[in-house]
This record gives C-alpha cells, structure tokens and sequence, in this order.
C-alpha cells in the first residue's frame, strides 16, 4: 500500500498556532508531526512519499530518506489526485501530516479494506477528513466539511468509517496541542510547551 502525506512548508504551517509559540518552533512541531506519521505508516508496512514542492520539507525528506512527489500546486485535492495516480493501480492512502497520537495500531486493518474495494474514511474532530484509502480514481474534495462530500463520493463502494483517536485529533490549534500532549500517546509534545 502507498501512502502519500501532503506537507506544505514547514516554515509556514501551523499558522493557526499563533502567538502562542515563535515561527520557528512552530516549524519545529510541523516536522515532529510529519515524522510521527511517517513513523506510523511506515510501522504499518506501507510504502511512504510525501507530496510537497517546498524546499524545506523535499530537504528533510532526503534527510531522513522518504520519497518525494512534486506537489502539482492546485491544492490539496490535486496533490491527492496526484498521489493516487503514482499509486500506479495499487491501495493507496492519503493521510495528513498533522495528526499527533497517530501509531501504527491506528491504521490497523485499513489496507485489507481498501484491497478489497472499500474506501476507508476517517474524520476528524471539525467534519473534515483526515484519512481516505481506496483503489483506482477517487473524486477529493478537501475543505470544511469534506467528511460529507467524501462519504458520498465513497457510496457506490463500501465505504468504511473508521473513528480512532490517533486519526482524529490534529494539531491546529493551541488548544488542540494542549489536549493532544495530555493524552498519553502525546507526552513526547511537552517538548514544545512552555
């Protein structure tokens, strides 16, 4: 199974974050996470590429020896639609790089439902999707309230809702690092609380 992260700068992400913690340690928290999903998926056995054409993250990918798709730079349903077709016919999963608590046990049993036809789904805490695994061509349709349009896109194939914490918790906000470090699965994000 191939599994593709979309990452966009480090440098800009986790804007939303704010005040609350300088650019560059937000910068730092971004990679954190990133590697933490790579780290998960790779612990489930799938083939990794992140999809990204910025600078700073294609040099960690080299780094740390993670293949690189080139973002085609229409967003995020393009970069997705890109992944899949590099999935070249085989499962593939689209996951975001800003989950915290994501482990390897999360994404358990999500290749053999996509093998077998299903599109697996995981929201996230806002509505939107977080995960989505499949076969063949998929119609994406990422922004606020995309679990809706994604579940119906996914109708005419079995489609898999999979609620876990691991998949649902994303770090956007100070509030949502906060609760994500007090889970326990998050312990290791009190390096970046002050």
């Amino acid at each position: 199974m191939l599994a593709a992260i979309p990452l966009k700068g480090f440098g800009s992400a986790k804007t939303r974050l704010g005040d609350s913690m300088a650019p560059r340690t937000r910068a730092r928290i971004a990679a954190a996470v990133a590697d933490r999903v790579v780290w998960a998926c790779s612990g489930a056995g799938w083939s990794v590429v992140v999809v990204s054409a910025s600078p700073d993250v294609v040099s960690w990918c080299r780094e740390a020896a993670i293949d690189v798709l080139p973002d085609p730079g229409a967003g995020l349903d393009a970069a997705a639609t890109a992944a899949v077709t590099h999935a070249n016919g085989r499962a593939w999963v689209v996951v975001h790089g800003d989950l915290p608590l994501v482990t390897p046990a999360d994404l358990d049993g999500i290749a053999g439902w996509a093998a077998a036809g299903s599109v697996v789904l995981a929201p996230s805490r806002d509505g939107g999707t977080n995960l989505i695994a499949g076969t063949g061509a998929f119609r994406f349709a990422y922004g606020p309230g995309s679990f809706a349009r994604h579940v119906s896109a996914a109708a005419t194939r079995i489609p898999v809702v999979l609620v876990r914490t691991g998949l649902a918790v994303e770090l956007d906000t100070p509030a949502d690092l906060l609760a994500a470090q007090r889970h326990p699965a998050g312990a290791w994000l009190a390096a970046f609380l002050f």
